[in-house]
């Protein structure tokens, strides 16, 4: 029976109305009465035709997943913030996504633009590559589960089919399974051996995603292209427009044998026109630089030498996959396709930047930091406005994200959030998954560990795109600071790099305030108040952490006792 109109589920989900419903169960939209806030609240329904032995494989299934995905979290996938039984049923809690299916958008709007399209692929591409690299395939990817945000996000919402896969074991741990939806399966997917699919299956099933978002029409099914290869009509014979690149890489993707397709999210991120995720920035000096302090003036000049540093994007992650839930069986559970009214939890803004696919790299040997160094009293600024978010790190599923990459890792560690910069000039961010316009962001700061110069620079982000373009407000270990915006993978200096004597040096905690307020930045140390900057290019986005080393030595920094407020 449907759960009725403002039933209360597990004491704390108010039901609003049904968004949708399938063969194994329906998709709430509810109200969190703990944390005040909309969710999704999927309800799996077992089939009545089950035995009692595959209703208990399914349901240890379910928990298996569900514990996987819920440590999981990345900016183009849901997150999934609960788990529980009752009467029977299971329940999965998730972030509510507002916006508009990306079906629907093509049967509004028909073919959608190719720059526009190709970002949303870079997207979910980008989501896909975390994925794989935590074992776990979509098998379901269509434009029915892909919700575009109002600020034009691409938003991965269902993973009805999801199949955890070893690579050294590539059979299915997916109890039941089916096919997937015909147009955007791949051949393997209809093998009821059981084991075939691999990450391979989900670049087939985005391929054809991006091929109806281009051509406005499905392609055909495999079944009907095996039958009849004619059927399938090149992407350029349906829209002219497309580029000869997009249109190679969407055939490469739709390659029937696996071995000819890419063989991994990433190679068709860099297919696409991708930059690697890598971009040039400006450290604050090279590490050969013998620092001379002049006297601290107004119009200090900055170090001249300026050295070329890389990007290792953090973030990602962490977080993320999330959505991957789902006690699959047969075809996919429930299309989400209404997901419409209604307040949303806010979502980091896009970008037209085509994001950075993280490598499986290993994270690089990092030196054993040194224990945290006890956080000094210090005297707050004066509060100016109302609270809009805090958080102190003590519960790891706060919600930021969570990840190790090439160049380091950000995550949660004894209570505080850690950005590890692991490899020279690896600038390391972890986003908060939440989105800001104007705000006043404090949090402290403490150097934990870093090179003998103490040559890197740490702080915060904000209006954040999703690809580490932004605002960085940031200090470094030996008493600098500096404003930068990052547009194009390229740091730009709005305030040099200066040093002062409020910024303590070595390993020590800052308490860092930047304020993004309208088009007016302003950076905030230990109560005082030493820069600011005018710039428009970013008015809405994430937050972030961040940190960079400069030399060979890692560089790690613990944030605590974050408060974000109206400026």
């Amino acid at each position: 029976m449907p759960l009725g109109i403002g039933e209360i589920v597990e004491e704390r989900y108010r039901v609003v109305r049904l968004l949708g419903q399938g063969g194994m169960g329906s998709v709430y939209r509810a109200w969190d009465t703990r944390l005040s806030r909309p969710v999704a609240l999927k309800e799996m329904i077992p089939q009545s035709s089950l035995d009692a032995d595959m209703l208990a494989q399914l349901r240890q299934q379910f928990q298996q997943e569900a514990q996987v995905l819920a440590t999981l979290v990345h900016p183009n996938l849901v997150r999934v913030t609960d788990y529980f039984s009752g009467d029977g049923n299971e329940y999965l809690v998730m972030d509510f996504v507002e916006g508009e299916s990306l079906a629907d958008k093509i049967q509004r709007g028909g073919a959608q633009p190719e720059e526009q399209a190709v970002v949303w692929a870079g997207q979910l591409l980008d989501a896909l590559a975390y994925c794989h690299g935590q074992g776990v395939i979509h098998r379901d990817i269509k434009p029915q589960n892909i919700i575009i945000t109002p600020d034009g996000k691409a938003v991965l919402v269902d993973f009805g089919l999801v199949k955890l896969w070893d690579p050294r074991d590539p059979r299915t741990r997916t109890v039941m399974r089916g096919a997937g939806t015909p147009e955007y399966a791949p051949p393997e997917q209809y093998d009821m051996g059981l084991g075939h699919t691999d990450p391979r299956s989900d670049v087939y099933s985005l391929g054809a995603t991006l091929y109806h978002a281009l051509a406005g029409q499905a392609p055909p099914t495999a079944t009907q292209r095996m039958a009849t290869p004619a059927s399938f009509v090149p992407l350029r014979r349906v829209n002219t427009a497309i580029g000869p690149t997009t249109e190679a890489a969407v055939l490469r993707a739709l390659e029937m044998a696996m071995e000819q397709r890419f063989q991994s999210a990433d190679e068709m991120t860099r297919a696409l026109g991708f930059e690697p995720r890598t971009a040039v920035v400006t450290p604050r000096r090279a590490p050969s630089e013998t620092r001379v302090i002049p006297p601290k003036t107004a119009d200090m000049v900055p170090p001249a030498e300026r050295k070329r540093g890389t990007w290792v994007r953090g973030v990602g992650v962490a977080v993320a996959i999330v959505l991957c839930l789902a006690l699959a069986a047969g075809a996919a559970l429930i299309a989400w396709l209404v997901w419409g009214d209604g307040g949303s939890v806010p979502t980091p803004v896009p970008t037209a930047t085509k994001p950075f696919p993280p490598t499986n790299t290993p994270r690089p040997v990092v030196p054993t930091h040194t224990p945290r160094p006890i956080i000094p009293t210090y005297t707050p600024l004066p509060e100016i406005g109302s609270t809009l978010f805090q958080d102190n790190f003590s519960n790891s599923s706060s919600g930021w994200e969570v990840g190790d990459y090439e160049g380091g890792s950000v995550g949660y560690q004894g209570g505080a959030y850690a950005v590890v910069s692991g490899k020279t000039n690896s600038t390391m961010w972890g986003v908060a998954n939440r989105s800001f316009d104007n705000v006043a962001i404090e949090v402290d700061a403490t150097q934990a560990s870093a090179g003998p110069e103490s040559n890197n620079d740490y702080g915060v982000v904000c209006r954040e795109q999703g690809d580490g373009n932004g605002y960085y407000l940031l200090v470094s270990g030996d008493g600098f600071y500096a404003i930068l915006k990052s547009v194009g993978k390229k740091f730009e200096p709005l305030v040099d790099w200066t040093e002062s004597d409020a910024v303590k040096q070595g390993n020590a905690t800052n308490r860092i305030k930047a304020v993004c307020n309208g088009s007016t930045l302003e950076l905030f140390v230990n109560g005082e108040r030493l820069t600011s900057a005018e710039d428009s290019t970013y008015t809405k986005g994430d937050i972030a952490l961040t940190a960079t080393t400069y030399e060979d030595a890692a560089t790690e920094v613990h944030f605590d006792n974050l408060t974000v407020r109206n400026p």
